[in-house]
């Protein structure tokens, strides 16, 4: 478990850590098999409004829950990696899992080129300085 889950599980009561881990199995189920807040509730003993406000103002349970969410997914990442080659390795290969790979190791990243084209590429230093002394003086000017 890691150092953040274990301080954020003391910082709620039982029946917190239990809606938190209900909540998220519940999210991972299919459409047709998920329960309710209601069901929920009561499978804890709390009042369904009580489930509301925890999962949208308590910010010690909202970052429990994720963290066990992000648990509960990172099992799943060998089926994520096989579903990717899956779609590289497919008679039509999608390119878009091609890149998602290639990025994910390291072989391509985004590059940014910022160019500046303001005709001033031919000044001098002295003329730099001037143009520097002359914001000074405005700047200077501001404080009067």
């Amino acid at each position: 478990m890691s150092n953040r889950k274990k301080q954020l599980e003391a910082k709620l009561d039982a029946r917190q850590r239990k809606a938190a881990y209900l909540l998220v199995e519940n999210e991972l189920r299919e459409t047709g098999e998920r329960k309710s807040y209601e069901e929920i509730a009561a499978e804890i003993g709390v009042h369904y409004k009580t489930i509301w406000e925890w999962r949208t103002k308590n910010r010690n349970f909202i970052a429990y829950k994720n963290e066990i969410a992000d648990d509960f997914l990172a099992d799943k990442r060998d089926q994520v990696y096989a579903q990717l080659m899956k779609l590289i390795t497919a008679p039509q290969p999608s390119v878009k899992a091609i890149d998602l790979f290639m990025r994910r190791h390291g072989m391509l990243t985004d590059r940014q080129i910022t160019q500046t084209e303001n005709g001033d590429e031919n000044r001098s230093t002295a003329d730099l300085a001037d143009v520097l002394e002359g914001l000074d003086e405005l700047l200077d000017g501001d404080d009067d």
